[in-house]
């Protein structure tokens, strides 16, 4: 089963209510059409990772692209860590650290706190909400930092730092769209339940800087570069990829991942729904590649 943490952020949005237009909209650019946003200078750049490797591409792909482990990972991951990790009962004091600030459009989670069991909080998390037509945008800026400051921690430091928006349109071409530049770090987590889990050394250092747009005619389009930790920094295309809920383990279409290599991967879906796809590219050995 796919995990998504959006549903949860969104209908916490609700509550907020609806303005105007955000100041950092622009008109769509290129292909896309969701407005386009400031996000800042990107968070991942430069594709260099060694994809020679075929056992490890299946990883890369469940980390960074929407079908696999997340529904949508550069929305999903962000939120995870903030409102699984983060606001957990042992973590977090509810309404005081961080504590909560809501207005007409928007909610702040402030910190600059210790909660009561041991965590040291900095910044904050921002969500803002929207309407343009007939699309409603929502919008997170992060700068959070926790770091555990006693023995056996759940984890030693979290951090989500950046920004992500996500559209949800109403019956037109665009289904939903993200555009994100946002960078997690999170140490001491993964570990805890199994020593060799490769998300410890992969979210110690993950960031996702691209656009994904739905279609109505159920494609999904996705643009960006991912980092994964050591792993190093991936450019990630697609614009034939489809997801159903008939087949929870695989998208169906092609991928072409680029760093050090280029690769192409090529998912069966509900063709076969394996956990495998077919490898074609700066690779040799092998003509597919599958998750454990």
């Amino acid at each position: 089963m796919r995990c998504s943490l959006l549903t949860a952020g969104l209908v916490l949005a609700t509550t907020s209510g609806c303005g105007g237009s955000d100041k950092d909209s622009a008109a769509p650019t290129g292909r896309w059409l969701m407005s386009a946003q400031d996000l800042g200078t990107p968070l991942a750049a430069g594709p260099d990772a060694d994809l020679s490797a075929a056992s490890d591409l299946w990883f890369v792909a469940e980390q960074l692209l929407p079908g696999l482990i997340w529904d949508d990972p550069s929305v999903d991951i962000p939120l995870f860590t903030f409102d699984t990790i983060a606001m957990d009962i042992g973590v977090a004091d509810s309404g005081s650290c961080p504590y909560e600030q809501i207005d007409t459009t928007s909610t702040t989670w402030r910190s600059d706190c210790r909660s009561t069991h041991g965590y040291e909080w900095t910044g904050r998390l921002v969500r803002e909400r929207w309407e343009e037509g007939s699309v409603t945008y929502t919008r997170w800026d992060s700068d959070l930092v926790i770091e555990g400051d006693i023995d056996d921690p759940e984890f030693e430091r979290l951090s989500v730092q950046g920004a992500w928006v996500y559209a949800s349109g109403d019956g037109g071409e665009l289904v939903t769209g993200i555009q994100a530049n946002v960078a997690v770090s999170l140490e001491g987590y993964w570990v805890r339940a199994n020593a060799a889990d490769p998300r410890e050394a992969a979210w110690r250092d993950w960031a996702w800087t691209g656009h994904e747009e739905l279609r109505a005619d159920g494609t999904r389009i996705v643009d960006g570069t991912g980092r994964l930790g050591a792993f190093g920094t991936v450019d990630i295309t697609t614009d034939s990829l489809t997801v159903t809920t008939a087949c929870d383990t695989s998208p169906t279409g092609t991928v072409t991942m680029t760093g050090a290599q280029t690769v192409t991967l090529g998912f069966h879906g509900e063709t076969d729904c394996r956990r495998c796809a077919d490898l074609s590219g700066d690779v040799s050995g092998t003509t597919e590649v599958c998750g454990s």
